[in-house]
């Protein structure tokens, strides 16, 4: 694990109180990483949390979706401005997919982090199996990256892309409303079973998932899930 001073090089928000944030390396090459992991970040005040990468390894700079909750460190995002110092610490995670095997990737929220990740690093690789996405939202001005997913989808044969929506439908949604659920995953899916799953989103979700696989006869071992208690 390598840790290095990272430069703010920009701060946006990019969806209903999520935030992108854009690292430079300080100095010398940066740390390399495999798409599904994730780093720990050290705010200028010291305050250290762990946060998927968004950014693919080909991208010149790192990138991070970090939901504001108020906490200890989303809170600092408000005064952290260009310019300012960020060490980062990583890889970390267990998950480094093989990276033109089939998957079914299931986001709820900022969960969908990693999956940019992802889906960036296999964005125009033909040979590339196919691979289905399914995004949660409570709304549709919470869906991060959901112009660039759209783009990435309508280029790739190979990827089938779901939004949802579980607390509104709003007018010329031409996607899902409601929770991924069994019925849900075998509309889009075919041979369940012998797919693999990387699950990413709030514990809670990631739980009820880790139960719902179990109940479709998915193999433990085809399963990864990653959660956060927000």
């Amino acid at each position: 694990m390598e840790s290095k001073t990272y430069i703010v090089k920009s701060i946006s928000e990019i969806a209903e109180d999520i935030v992108k944030l854009e690292l430079d390396p300080e100095s010398g090459e940066p740390i390399q990483y495999s798409p599904g992991q994730f780093m720990l970040l050290t705010s200028p005040s010291g305050t250290k949390r762990a946060y998927s990468i968004a950014s693919s390894p080909s991208m010149e700079h790192l990138e991070f979706a970090i939901k504001q909750v108020e906490g200890e460190f989303t809170s600092q995002l408000k005064t952290i401005k260009e310019g300012d110092k960020i060490q980062v610490e990583g890889p970390m995670g267990p998950f480094i997919y093989n990276t033109c095997g089939g998957y079914v990737l299931i986001a709820g929220g900022i969960g969908i982090a990693p999956m940019v990740s992802i889906l960036r690093d296999r964005d125009g690789r033909s040979e590339c199996q196919e691979v289905t996405l399914f995004y949660s939202s409570r709304t549709k001005e919470g869906l991060a990256y959901y112009d660039e997913l759209r783009e990435i989808d309508s280029r790739n044969e190979n990827l089938k892309t779901i939004f949802t929506l579980t607390r509104e439908n709003p007018e010329g949604w031409e996607y899902e409303t409601g929770h991924v659920d069994a019925e849900m995953l075998k509309k889009y899916l075919e041979g369940l079973e012998k797919k693999r799953y990387f699950v990413c989103g709030p514990a809670r979700m990631v739980e009820a998932f880790r139960s719902l696989l179990k109940e479709l006869g998915i193999p433990e071992e085809n399963c990864t899930f990653e959660g956060w208690n927000v």
